[in-house]
């Protein structure tokens, strides 16, 4: 096997290990919050919005430190044996507010890993790989939430509503942050040089705000974590409170639509463009939202189309505008510019998307007994937010520069 095969092959597990860690509890998280802790929408929505103020706190400064001073697998290997070890501890933790600081702690610690993930596959590998290899990614998603229902719901009722997903991702944690100290060094990059505040603080990539259009995409970025952490937080919840069964393998089907989804975004980028892309990624969740809003137990094919489409959804705008910041970066900022995309994305997107989930379903409370919330007021509202997101960046960002994915690094 080629060096080149090699590297594909064990980023490709590193990503599959990376996403299993997440995709074991961040689906069903609601429902356990729900359910077994008993706690309202707002409570809900704010413990998801712990995961953005972890990734403002900490994953633009740790690409920094990675670039600048550790190699960026070591890096990774401690993050991830750590986030482990808290992850184990918070499926032990019973109260509510030890629970937030604890899941907190975790969040800070976690969120980097994707960043630091995606910047080392950019390092070794030429960009064209990088979808084919994120895929596994995705795969490692849908064999946690495989695993959820049909290895550990096998022996534990009730499964999605129980802390057990959670100790599920501490042992894969565990595993990948080993992993990751075998994998091929990233060297520290300008060694020697002199570092001032403006480097280790990583403002050098605040300068790509100086493009309208990269301004543009982060502020679509911002704006799309409404209705993708409107799906995390609650859709799980919603299919459990209508009655579906094994609703975390269901949910995972949507992993398997990425899987199908990313394996073309190349090829698609090539046709469409980069701009088109996203527009479609944005367009899938406000057609997603409103099909939501139909939805009953006994719609199974629309349940299942709804949740197939969550590859064009998410594959079309997160994929495609990872490798849209690592192409206006180049080489020089790149692990800080995936850090300030996934500050944005995954920090204030989250942070704010999940709040206003949480505020969302609240000001949505069901008049039918035994459901928790108006789903269909819910998942409308949030649909029509999307289809204004979708129009705001069809009209603004014009980025005429031309891209090639097959140049290397």
């Amino acid at each position: 096997m080629d060096e080149l095969r090699s590297k594909q092959v064990r980023f490709s597990l590193m990503m599959l290990l990376q996403y299993f860690t997440r995709g074991a509890w961040f689906v069903t998280l609601g429902t356990y919050l729900g359910k077994s802790m008993e706690q309202p929408g707002t409570f809900i929505g704010f413990s998801y919005s712990l995961f953005g103020i972890g990734a403002i706190i900490s994953p633009f400064f740790v690409g920094m430190v990675a670039d600048r001073f550790f190699p960026t697998q070591r890096v990774l290997g401690v993050l991830n044996i750590t986030a482990g070890v808290i992850m184990l501890i918070l499926s032990q933790i019973t109260d509510p507010t030890t629970f937030l600081w604890a899941l907190f702690i975790y969040c800070i610690i976690y969120t980097p890993t994707e960043a630091l993930s995606n910047s080392i596959v950019f390092h070794h590998m030429p960009r064209r790989y990088f979808a084919y290899i994120r895929l596994f990614g995705t795969i490692g998603w849908v064999f946690a939430g495989l695993a959820v229902n049909m290895l550990l719901g096998k022996f534990i009722p009730n499964v999605e509503a129980t802390a057990v997903p959670l100790i599920m991702s501490a042992v894969a944690s565990a595993i990948l942050g080993i992993y990751n100290f075998t994998l091929p060094p990233t060297p520290v990059k300008n060694k020697g040089e002199k570092i001032g505040i403006k480097e280790v603080f990583g403002f050098e990539a605040l300068s790509l705000l100086k493009q309208r259009s990269f301004s543009i995409f982060l502020g679509a970025s911002l704006l799309i974590g409404i209705p993708i952490q409107m799906y995390f937080a609650f859709f799980n919840m919603f299919l459990n409170d209508i009655g579906v069964s094994n609703v975390a393998s269901k949910m995972s089907l949507g992993q398997v639509s990425e899987a199908a989804f990313m394996v073309f975004i190349p090829w698609m980028i090539g046709r469409v463009g980069l701009k088109w892309m996203m527009s479609l990624g944005l367009a899938f969740w406000s057609i997603r939202y409103f099909l939501f809003a139909g939805i009953s137990v006994n719609a199974e094919y629309l349940i299942i189309f709804s949740i197939l489409i969550h590859g064009a959804c998410y594959d079309f705008f997160n994929v495609t505008g990872s490798i849209y910041v690592d192409l206006k970066a180049g080489e020089r900022y790149r692990s800080a510019a995936q850090g300030l995309f996934m500050l944005v994305f995954l920090g204030l997107g989250k942070f704010f998307g999940s709040n206003l989930a949480g505020f969302i379903s609240t000001k949505n409370p069901s008049t039918v007994d035994g459901f928790l919330y108006d789903w269909s007021g819910i998942f409308n509202t949030t649909g029509i937010i999307t289809a204004g997101i979708t129009v705001f960046f069809i009209l603004s960002f014009h980025d005429k520069q031309k891209y090639d994915l097959n140049k290397d690094n």
